[in-house]
């Protein structure tokens, strides 16, 4: 999904970057225009901003938004979540900390919730979070900050999230054809077959 120019990952990190806190419909589908973005795309944004919009005021966590909007993004699967630890390390410092980790995976599962797949549950997103800074800091400092440039392969690959991906009839979830249909591969469900996205 998204457009199918180059760079759609990076146009969304620059518009998410603007540190805007909340962000109002009207800045929202003035975004869309200015980035280009097909109109089918945005009906699936349109939607997803008003689920994401808690009060119906019009106004949604900016941040939230941008970052459940990561999975949607054309780009392999560790390219997506690479994406949305990207914008939640907003100082660009390489590493985010358990919090911040928190708040990507919620707003992806959120997400994808919204759009008929599987959620993952708060205690499966914490003891995931856990995992993952226990795994990565053996051998290391104890900081609690998991540096996530070269480990979005054990993130992805990790059994709490692979579980959650193939949640829904043994399909991914995040490479579903909702997602993949700007690249990326979805894998049939039952058959064990692997197709190239378009």
């Amino acid at each position: 999904m998204g457009n199918a120019s180059s760079g759609g990952a990076d146009r969304l990190a620059c518009v998410a970057l603007s540190h805007v806190i909340q962000c109002e419909y009207n800045d929202f589908d003035a975004a869309q225009t200015a980035l280009n973005i097909e109109e089918a795309d945005q009906e699936v944004y349109d939607r997803l901003f008003t689920l994401f919009d808690k009060t119906g005021a019009g106004k949604v966590d900016y941040l939230e938004l941008v970052v459940g909007l990561a999975p949607l993004i054309p780009g392999t699967l560790n390219d997506r979540l690479l994406l949305g630890f990207q914008l939640v390390d907003e100082d660009g410092k390489g590493w985010v900390d358990k919090s911040e980790m928190l708040f990507c995976f919620r707003s992806m599962s959120r997400c994808c919730g919204f759009l008929s797949d599987p959620e993952m549950s708060l205690s499966t997103i914490e003891e995931l979070v856990s995992s993952l800074f226990v795994a990565h800091q053996a051998g290391e400092s104890l900081e609690e900050s998991f540096e996530y440039g070269d480990n979005m392969t054990a993130v992805s690959e990790h059994p709490l999230f692979e579980k959650w991906l193939r949640a829904k009839d043994d399909e991914l979830v995040i490479n579903s054809s909702k997602f993949a249909q700007g690249g990326g591969s979805v894998k049939s469900a039952g058959s064990g077959e692997t197709k190239e996205g378009e």
